[in-house]
């Protein structure tokens, strides 16, 4: 598998990520990490720019405190 193929399953797939020793699954990974892990982690397995997943975060928390707004 090339790294197009790699990159296109992440983006497709919901449990699929670049990590051999959970089963490239991410409920495996994260059953194996419950604490977390570093960004420079989550972009290796992402295989995205490390600025990219701070971000993904980023937006992510606006989205949630856009929801949390919407429901006062």
């Amino acid at each position: 598998m090339d790294k197009t193929d790699i990159e296109k399953r992440i983006a497709e797939e919901e449990d699929y990520i670049r990590c051999p020793k959970s089963g490239n699954s991410l409920a495996k990974f994260l059953a194996k990490n419950g604490d977390g892990v570093e960004d420079a982690t989550i972009a290796r397995l992402l295989m995205i720019p490390e600025d990219k997943v701070q971000e993904l975060y980023q937006d992510a928390a606006e989205k949630l405190k856009e929801g949390m707004a919407e429901d006062e």
